[in-house]
Order: structure tokens, then sequence, then C-alpha cells
């Protein structure tokens, strides 16, 4: 049964279940989406999240001071669209594509699989002759070196590689990080209203028992660099400490989420951007940034060979790196990888920047030398088989 709270709306003498505050917030929500409102499309939410660019298109694109394309390549890439296979979220996808067409007109066809479909779907027609991405977003590092090996990803450069080259992000021959995903926690706000929880402890904290849900390792790269940082920052014992818990836990980030914002479970560790999406759109959570940071991992973007021969696909991976792209992706919750940008906000959140003591990223390197055994310690603390 999900714990009772008093609140100030319910009177006196009324109790408000938490259960009935995520059901009602869950019908507001969709009665939101289904009244086909023009504040409720992806342009305008991406609009409210950060204030509009300046673009100028009279001599190629530039955005906000930062040339995307010359003249050239503007101008072959007017009037043409560029097909992007992505493993991230849809909702994050759906505000980033609704952004880059606001600010290039270049239409975009999006599929979206999760990262292990995805990348069974993009090798096969690899294969075959028959890919039909221009560009792909994944989630994992190890797959966009198979991407690499196997040719599905082909060498480009845009101009803000030497950016990323100071910042010290990866710079691969065949892919380029375009932000990273971060995991923090957080917590329902109409459960925790007195004293929540502030930090990677708590999560631990015994009066937490039975209320903390935690995804799986084996969903991807993003839980298999938070399962490194909780070792690094605190030991393996710290995995122990939360399988006392008797946590929930669950196969995507996503349905766990909703599980958080129903009142199933009060705690969590959570992928910062589909928690943020979620507060966004009205559930009652709160996110925490830790004082000892959080963890992160590369989003891989890749142009495949037929994107290298697409000048929109070109114009997209070239945005995706400029400050207008960047900065926008740093609004929704995710951190971006050029450090030059300064601190972007998500809402009422800052999360640290790539060049931070915070920030702890696993990198592809990170993967080679710990995924494997670090999988196999997680699935034996938390006695899971999958």
């Amino acid at each position: 049964m999900p714990e009772t709270t008093t609140s100030p709306r319910c009177g006196a003498h009324r109790v408000c279940s938490t259960g009935l505050l995520a059901l009602l917030v869950v019908v507001s929500l969709l009665m939101s989406a289904c009244g086909g409102s023009v504040h409720n499309t992806p342009a305008a939410r991406a609009a409210k999240l950060l204030a509009p660019a300046q673009v100028d298109a009279t001599d190629g694109l530039t955005i906000d001071g930062e040339k995307i394309a010359d003249k050239a390549l503007y101008d072959a890439a007017r009037g043409k669209k560029l097909v992007l296979y992505s493993a991230a979220g849809k909702e994050a996808e759906d505000l980033t594509l609704a952004r880059f067409t606001a600010e290039t007109g270049i239409q975009v066809e999006l599929t979206r699989l999760p990262n292990n479909k995805l990348a069974e779907r993009a090798l096969s027609e690899h294969g075959a002759g028959r890919l039909g991405a221009d560009v792909i977003r994944l989630t994992d590092p190890r797959t966009a070196r198979d991407f690499g090996e196997a040719g599905v990803y082909v060498p480009y450069r845009t101009p803000f590689h030497d950016k990323l080259a100071a910042a010290g992000a990866t710079v691969d021959a065949n892919w380029f990080p375009a932000y990273y995903f971060v995991n923090a926690m957080a917590y329902n706000s109409a459960i925790h209203t007195q004293n929540p929880p502030d930090g990677w402890e708590d999560l631990a904290d015994p009066r937490y028992e039975g209320q903390l849900g935690i995804v799986a390792i084996t969903t991807g790269g993003t839980l298999q660099a938070l399962t490194r940082f909780q070792i690094e920052e605190f030991g393996p014992q710290y995995l122990d400490r939360l399988a006392a818990q008797q946590p929930r836990v669950f196969n995507s980030t996503s349905t766990e989420v909703d599980a958080l914002a129903r009142g199933e479970i009060s705690i969590a560790t959570v992928s910062f951007n589909n928690a943020f999406g979620a507060q966004s759109h009205g559930a009652p959570i709160r996110l925490v940034v830790p004082e000892e940071g959080v963890s992160a991992s590369e989003g891989p973007l890749g142009l495949t060979p037929k994107g290298a021969d697409n000048p929109a696909a070109q114009v997209f991976a070239n945005w995706s790196l400029s400050k207008a792209g960047q900065k926008f992706v740093g609004s929704q919750g995710f951190v971006p990888v050029r450090t030059d940008i300064g601190p972007v906000r998500a809402g009422e959140y800052e999360l640290p920047t790539a060049d931070s003591p915070r920030f702890h990223l696993l990198d592809e390197d990170g993967f080679a030398r710990h995924a494997e055994a670090d999988e196999k310690l997680w699935k034996q603390k938390f006695d899971f088989i999958g």
C-alpha cells in the first residue's frame, strides 16, 4: 500500500493518498496530451526549456554567432530531410528534433528503439545493403565501436571537433559523443514532504527499506556507469547495503520513473533526463544532485555511409555540437560535451559540467576494463538473473 501523507490542500480532516495524487497527475497529463493544444507540441515545449536562439541564414547558417554550415552546405541541405535512428528516450529526441527543425528548417524522420534492438536492426540492414538511417544515436559506446568496425559508422568531422578534443571528450574517427547521459537520484515529493533524502548515502538508509527503486545493470551503458561510480566512490560494500533495502528492480528507466511518480516506490536512482521530463509534466518527483556528484556515460552519434552523402545529416551533426545544440540538450538534463559554454540549467537544477570533479564519466576504455566484472558482481549482489 502507498504511504499516505497529510496535505494542507486536503483540509484539517482529510488525508490524500499519494496513489490518488499520482493518478490525478496521470489523468491530467493524458487530458493535456489528447487536447491537441498548440502549447503542448514538442516545438512549444522545447521553446519553454530554453529561450530561442538567434538564427542568421543570410550566408550559410549561423546560430548564436557560431557558424553551423557554410553557404554551399546549407544550400545543399535545404529542402532535404534526414533519417535518424535513436536509442535515446523518445520524449528527449522529439524535443531535440523540434528544436533542430525550428533553427535549421530541416525535417527529421525518427525511428526509436532500445540500444540492443537498434544495433540488431542497423547491423542487419547494413549487411543487406539497405541501411535506412543517415544518423544513428546510441546509448552505449561499445555498440559505437562495433558500428565503426562494421562500417555502419563512417568518418565525419564537424567544425567543432577541436572543441571536443580540448574538453577531453572522445573523438573517435567514426563517432563522437553528442552529450553525456547522467544518473542521479530522485524521490516522490508527495510522500517525502519533510526531511527528504539529499545524498547517495540516503539510498542505503534503513528508513527507506522496501521503498527503493533501481534499474538492472543489464539495461545498458548508463547503468554500467552508475555501478562503476558507486563502487569507486563508496566501495563494493555499498551494493550490499543497497541490496539490503530489498529494492524493486526495473528493466527500463521509463517504467521506474512511472512507478516513482505513482508512489509505488518513493526513492530511486534515476536517469536524470527521464525523471526531469516527468517532473516537467507535473509528476510529484524531485531530483537530487548529490554533493559527491553524478555518474555519466557517452551518448554516441555517428553518420552512416548514406548520411555522409546527405547534406542535411551533416548539418544535424554540426548543429549537435554547436553551442545552440549543446545548450539545448543541457536544458533537458543531459550534460553537454563541450565545456566552453559554461553551466546550463535544466529547470531549477544545475548538473556538474563535464570538467567538474563531481562529474564521473565511464568512457569506452572504462567499459572495456570494468563492464564485464561489474555486471557479474551486480548480479551476484542483487541475486539477479537476466
